[in-house]
């Protein structure tokens, strides 16, 4: 068994576990900032009061508690200290008017528009993305003195603006947007970690930035920009365009030449890490340079040197992530080591690389891409057997003398080991041995595939709700391509720039490398058994399954009794992935009118388990389902639903539907008679994707009653023909009753249709839906008095405008809500009682009171 490598010698360990600790607990339990000061200080005064005397060991333990009260107050200043005139207070949660001045921080970014797609009401434009670093706010004739970073978006594509530059744009100021469902994303927690605090949307006009003063000659990530800008140029010059975009994230980290789906597909088949530059990239880089340093007469330790500032340079040059910063912060102590000719503790690499991770962004410690970087790594280096940990560090370091003593003995074992069995080998006909090693390092590259697949699955279950199998076989080849086309880029950026003809040939194999690339992943991506989505994975779940795995790595009592950790790591791993396939859900009624934006999407839940879905789409595009639908499901232990009632052919109400199918099986789709007859491309794509999931599809009409456990819906409209008038008008209306709740769902019902439900006999109601998210046209005193609900509730996106007359629903007592403000807005029964809760605004009340 091999030893675990001097995890609990390596002097940079401590430091890190314990500055964790306390950023983990200020982020859970938010630490008072002069409580956590005062801690730090009395921690670090004791430790120096003792470090010298007979209590070593105590002195210790205070040295370990400073280093968390470190952690706690570093991170507590980083996330909230926040000045008086940062730009963030100026800001409200409704878009205002704003001119802003300030100094470019980060290099724009040019997304493109969503293109031609059938299932978008208007397709997204093409966009430019950077942070903006305000100093300056109009305030009326007068410029107000600010500070803070903006996200700033600007319609259409920015050109001739780098970092540094100091520019003036006006455009409309707003708040990020908290998670508006439950299990919804937080942006204004995530622009919170990164230290901004306000979002800036720019339109079109020629005239919306002006340019002040170019300052990117005299900013040091402005001159890298202008380098990535020529590294982009230059594979644009010598690659097809197909390739172009991949090779642009795979060598530049610059990812706008990609669309979402070109992302989408190489997340889904687990393979995404090639494309994310990390250590794989840094690693390659350096064999290429150390390859070309070797025909130069510098020596191991100017080589060691040069090496390492190119390789921080590069990783500044892609971005900075904390993938790739942990890599290049490891490679420096690596280089370090050859330098100074001095072992280097495998341990003391990887605390070092976190540590420089944690002082660039202490809230990065909770970034997904980051914790699968520092997993990984640590798998490979601990996880696997000698051979392969003393591949690893041979690929790092250029002298296996500077390895630690532990690893270097473990890898002397195994040496002799194959000495002995290459006495044997020889003795065989050489096919026979070729084809022996082959078969070897294939089934090591696989198993160490596996062993890393197997850690970060759980992590990546948890995080993004999607477990690849097909990762196991894509793997290890994409590894080898993504290489291959790595050194093949490096060669045409240097050859372009040295001798442009070398740099045709270096261009023919890395389009050959991505192809088959672009080839594997396609065909991965159409194998049943590729990938699958599971529900949320337990937090608790997850933190028993990595302390275990940290025992395995890093303690050599626990690693030797490997056949008991390895029956438990597999009923573990069986338990994880039941409750992920099968979670326990709550035994009563549920109605949850999700917020999605303009658009619509009512899921309700019954006692027994059965999932019904009333509309499933948003005007903003098929991505409601990814961004709000999903999430939400996922929270609730939801994996199948039963059926999707699509109340018409609008695409805000129905082009979610093939995403769902995706990550969700579907019972059945109903829809009305007219829904069929639409001629639109989008109706047409989303009936073809059901008849191609085999999905029965009926329909429903005026006067049909469907039951499902103890649930009554009785169809009021539409009628089997007609009305005249537009979609709309044929909405399905259904009356919902369920243990003395009485609901009505309207879709965008109007005119005609509106008319011919008011003709009918009034219905008690308890909830409505108001019809058309909300319009005046359909939600007149006619519908108010005919319906009489005691709550209202209008699925609806940011008001165009403020109303001119007073709200009908409120004039006679009944509660108004919208999703827009309000958020997701849950009806559920407590014991004998029904209450209402919305999501945002936190309300929560019985339905026979007012909140």
């Amino acid at each position: 068994m091999l030893p675990t490598p001097n995890f609990w010698r390596a002097p940079l360990v401590p430091v890190a576990l314990c500055l964790t600790a306390g950023i983990v607990l200020d982020r859970l339990i938010f630490v008072p900032l002069y409580f956590s000061f005062g801690f730090t200080c009395a921690a670090w005064l004791a430790w120096f009061t003792l470090h010298r005397g007979p209590e070593r060991g105590l002195s210790q333990i205070y040295l370990g508690a400073g280093c968390l009260g470190l952690g706690a107050v570093y991170h507590h200043w980083f996330l909230f200290a926040v000045a008086v005139n940062d730009i963030r207070h100026y800001a409200t949660t409704e878009p205002m008017p704003a001119r802003v001045r300030g100094v470019i921080n980060s290099e724009p970014t040019f997304v493109r528009g969503s293109g031609d797609d059938p299932l978008r009401t208007f397709p997204t434009s093409e966009r430019t993305r950077f942070v903006l670093r305000a100093t300056h706010l109009l305030d009326g004739s007068a410029w107000l003195e600010v500070s803070g970073l903006l996200q700033t978006t600007v319609a259409g594509k920015v050109r001739n603006a780098h970092v540094g530059d100091r520019i003036e744009a006006a455009g409309r100021l707003v708040l990020p947007e908290g998670p508006v469902n439950l299990g919804g994303f937080d942006y204004a927690a995530q622009l919170r970690d990164q230290g901004i605090g306000a979002i800036f949307q720019v339109p079109t006009d020629d005239d919306a930035i002006v340019l002040r003063e170019q300052g990117w000659p005299a900013n040091f990530f402005g001159w890298l920009a202008v380098i990535r800008g020529w590294g982009n140029a230059t594979l644009a010059e010598y690659l097809p365009m197909r390739y172009q975009g991949l090779a642009g994230a795979l060598l530049l980290g610059e990812g706008a030449g990609m669309t979402g789906d070109d992302w989408e597909k190489y997340m889904r088949t687990g393979v995404i890490h090639v494309l994310a530059i990390s250590g794989q990239h840094l690693v390659v880089l350096a064999a290429f340079l150390w390859f070309f340093l070797r025909l130069t007469r510098l020596s191991r330790r100017q080589g060691a040197l040069l090496v390492a500032l190119i390789l921080l340079l590069y990783a500044l040059l892609v971005g900075a992530r904390p993938a790739v910063m942990r890599a290049a912060w490891a490679s420096i102590l690596m280089c370090g080591g050859v330098f100074f000719r001095r072992p280097i503790l495998s341990a003391n690499v990887l605390a070092f690389g976190w540590i420089g991770v944690l002082v660039a962004n202490p809230t990065d410690l909770s970034n997904a891409g980051c914790q699968l970087s520092f997993l990984a790594v640590a798998v490979l280096l601990w996880g696997t057997q000698p051979g392969v940990i003393s591949s690893a560090f041979l690929l790092q370091t250029p002298d296996q003398k500077f390895v630690d003593p532990a690893i270097r003995k473990s890898i002397e074992q195994s040496r002799l080991e194959r000495a002995l069995e290459r006495l044997i080998d020889e003795s065989r006909p050489l096919p026979l041995r070729l084809a022996r090693r082959w078969c070897h390092w294939l089934v090591l590259l696989y198993a160490i595939n596996l062993g890393v697949w197997l850690a970060v699955t759980p992590l990546v279950a948890h995080r993004f709700n999607l477990i690849s199998p097909v990762a196991l076989l894509l793997g290890p080849p994409l590894v080898l391509l993504t290489s291959i086309a790595l050194i093949g880029g490096f060669m045409v950026l240097f050859w372009g720039f040295v001798f442009p003809p070398f740099a045709i040939l270096a261009g023919w194999v890395t389009t050959a490398s991505l192809a088959a690339c672009e080839f594997l992943v396609d065909a991965g991506m159409s194998w049943s058994f590729a990938y699958f989505y599971v529900s949320d994975v337990p937090a608790w779940w997850l933190g028993v399954f990595y302390v275990g795995l940290f025992a395995y790595l890093t303690m050599d009592r626990v690693r030797v009794h490997v056949r008991v950790l390895a029956w438990a790591g597999v009923l573990w791993l069986a338990l994880g992935l039941i409750l992920a396939l099968w979670p326990p859900r709550d035994a009563e009624f549920r109605c949850t009118f999700v917020a999605v934006g303009h658009g619509g999407c009512t899921v309700i839940e019954t006692p027994q388990g059965q999932t019904l879905l009333y509309d499933a789409g948003a005007i903003s595009g098929p991505d409601v389902t990814r961004r709000h639908i999903a999430p939400f499901l996922w929270s609730r232990g939801i994996r199948h639903v039963d059926e999707v009632l699509l109340s018409h052919a609008d695409l805000d109400h129905f082009n979610g539907l093939v995403a769902l199918f995706d990550r969700f099986s579907v019972g059945r789709i109903s829809c009305t008679p007219s829904f069929q007859d639409r001629s639109t491309r989008g109706v047409a794509a989303t009936l073809a994707d059901i008849e191609k999931r085999r999905i029965p599809l009926r329909i429903l009409k005026s006067g049909d009653v469907v039951e499902v456990e103890g649930m009554t819906m009785e169809v009021l409209h539409p009628p089997p023909t007609g009305p005249e008038g537009n979609e709309n008008s044929r909405s399905l209306v259904l009356h919902v009753r369920n243990q003395g709740l009485s609901m009505l769902l309207t879709g965008d019902l109007e005119g005609l249709g509106l008319d011919r439900v008011l003709a009918m006999p009034r219905r008690e109601l308890d909830v409505l839906m108001a019809p058309h998210h909300g319009s005046r046209t359909s939600n007149k005193n006619e519908l108010a008095e005919w319906a009489r609900p005691k709550v209202v509730v209008s699925c609806q996106g940011p008001p165009k405008s403020k109303p001119r007359e007073p709200n009908p629903y409120e004039a006679r007592g009944a509660v108004y809500l919208t999703t827009w403000t309000h958020g997701a807005v849950t009806f559920r029964k407590d014991d004998s009682t029904w209450i209402a809760e919305t999501h945002v605004t936190g309300k929560h009340w019985k339905l026979a009171e007012r909140p």
